[in-house]
């Protein structure tokens, strides 16, 4: 059906119950709503907090199809919104170029990757987000043509001006949010004003329910301000070091039972460092809460943890040269919500992965809503780890191939033989790994990756799509290079999982459930 048929349709639906419209909005003043909207109608400019770049559309162009992208601000009306209140926090977001179009979703896609454009009003789905609350300011914007399954998405987190706008999976972090920032049909703005606004702005990344429940004390890192290693050497258990906007450090250790959070678009800077001592934060100790702040340009691993129980919420690791996130050497029972781990690479491409859980990590280490991508070696890997892991609604796309240096590139790669430990030869260590709900794309290897695990893993509700080796590779039996001779491994449980574009091999593993691909 074209979309003239879809927009003429939809007309004659909206005649059909304008009396039960009127009657109500009669009945019930439309100001008695207004309250309980997060965005009021009204004029916006829509700034990404990732980058600190405005909606735009491309080249002014005011026709069906133009394209919508992220660039500086520039004060055009071609940056300017105008947003409408339907109830319920849904809203409908109409371009300030002459022709009034709507911001849409192309064709109405439920798909990863799916186009935001111009297109003229026509009612439908397409062109109907959901306002979700990310923290103080900062929205989300579902699409309800998704089943609000996805959302708007600065595309590969991108931090560029021309950087294209998609829909993509919700995961509620940084390349998905964005601040509404209020002006007039008529106003222009600068680019020196969205900076101003920013630096006066909230936290970039988290709702108020993952906010610390920290009691103690609080105590400021800002650049030309304290420095971050004297924060952290006056900080007791319960304290809270809050960074304040871009600050640049040295490697720290972070004292058992010590909280940092972020606000202003946080990022701790580590590129100061160098060598294999250039971890960014270490911690050998337990109970600590780490949220929304940004690891990048560390010599070695963004975070290093060896302890157990701490918590990382809306965490972000990027450019690192080794591992985004390491738990290692016994750190157990660490949770993990809402962290992205991309971009992290080591010049030969053997170390740097996402998510390194692996060399004797304990047990009970859990990852949920997490992201690993464009990292040099695997998404996850659980080489040599000494207790299972689960990871849940988890994605692993992208990885092995990250600015010209190839690695190992597995999305979930699970790890089974033991040859680090001393006085020991090298053995099998049985896991019991378990996966719901994560996704594998695009890997240089594979997207589920048995790599010698010999425990019963359980795989449901995956999906692996279009990996280069296997979608899913889990073979019956192999000849571990550490030991030397040949294996029969614990058979896999694959439950209602699907495979698309790409071949697997799972021969040790049953199938159950509604499998698809296979």
């Amino acid at each position: 059906m074209s979309r003239f048929s879809i927009a003429k349709k939809l007309t004659s639906a909206a005649a059909a119950v304008g009396i039960a419209v009127s009657a109500l909005t009669t009945a019930v003043p439309l100001n008695a709503f207004a309250a309980s909207n997060y965005i009021s109608d009204g004029w916006y400019y829509i700034k990404n907090v990732n980058s600190q770049k405005y909606l735009d559309v491309s080249g002014k162009k005011d026709a069906d199809g133009s394209n919508v992208i992220q660039y500086k601000g520039n004060g055009g009306n071609n940056q300017k919104w105008y947003v409408t209140n339907l109830g319920n926090n849904v809203i409908t977001i109409r371009s300030g170029l002459k022709g009034g179009r709507m911001l849409d979703v192309e064709n109405g896609a439920n798909t990863d990757g799916a186009n935001i454009r111009l297109w003229s009003a026509n009612g439908a789905d397409a062109q109907k987000f959901k306002v979700v609350k990310s923290s103080s300011g900062v929205y989300c914007l579902k699409t309800e043509n998704s089943g609000e399954s996805k959302a708007v998405d600065v595309y590969g987190w991108s931090t560029e001006d021309s950087a294209n706008i998609n829909q993509w999976t919700y995961n509620g972090l940084a390349c998905q949010q964005f601040k509404f920032e209020s002006t007039s049909a008529g106003a222009s703005k600068s680019s020196g004003s969205s900076s101003s606004s920013s630096s006066s702005s909230s936290s970039s990344s988290s709702s108020s329910s993952s906010s610390s429940s920290s009691s103690g004390s609080s105590l400021e890192v800002k650049n030309g301000g304290t420095s971050l290693s004297s924060a952290l050497s006056k900080a007791k258990k319960g304290d809270t070091v809050v960074i304040n906007g871009t600050v640049k450090s040295g490697a720290v250790k972070v004292p058992a039972g010590v909280n940092i959070s972020g606000k202003n678009s946080a990022v701790i800077d580590f590129s100061s460092t160098s060598g294999s001592n250039g971890r960014g934060l270490t911690f050998e100790g337990n109970g600590s809460t780490v949220q929304n702040v940004c690891i990048k340009n560390a010599s070695d691993n963004g975070l290093y943890i060896t302890g157990s129980n701490n918590t990382f919420k809306n965490v972000e690791a990027c450019y690192n040269k080794d591992a985004g996130f390491q738990v290692c050497n016994g750190g157990s029972n660490n949770k993990f919500y809402s962290c992205h781990s991309h971009h992290n690479a080591d010049a030969k491409g053997e170390n740097a992965d996402g998510f390194a859980n692996k060399l004797h990590s304990g047990a009970g280490n859990y990852y949920e809503n997490c992201i690993a991508d464009y990292n040099s070696d695997d998404g996850w890997d659980c080489y040599a780890a000494h207790g299972a892991v689960t990871l849940v609604n988890c994605q692993a796309n992208y990885n092995g191939y990250c600015d010209g240096i190839y690695g190992d590139g597995n999305g979930f790669k699970m790890g089974g033989v033991d040859n680090k430990t001393d006085g020991e030869k090298a053995h099998l260590d049985p896991l019991n790994h378990v996966l719901k709900g994560c996704t594998a794309k695009g890997n240089y290897a594979s997207g589920f990756d048995r790599n010698n695990q010999n425990g019963v893993v359980t795989m449901e509700n995956c999906t692996g799509d279009s990996n280069k080796k296997y979608n899913f590779n889990w073979p019956a039996s192999g000849t571990p290079s550490a030991l030397g001779y040949k294996v029969t491994f614990g058979v896999a449980k694959i439950i209602s999982c699907t495979s698309k574009n790409g071949k697997n091999n799972i021969g040790g593993a049953k199938l159950s459930g509604n499998c698809s691909g296979f």
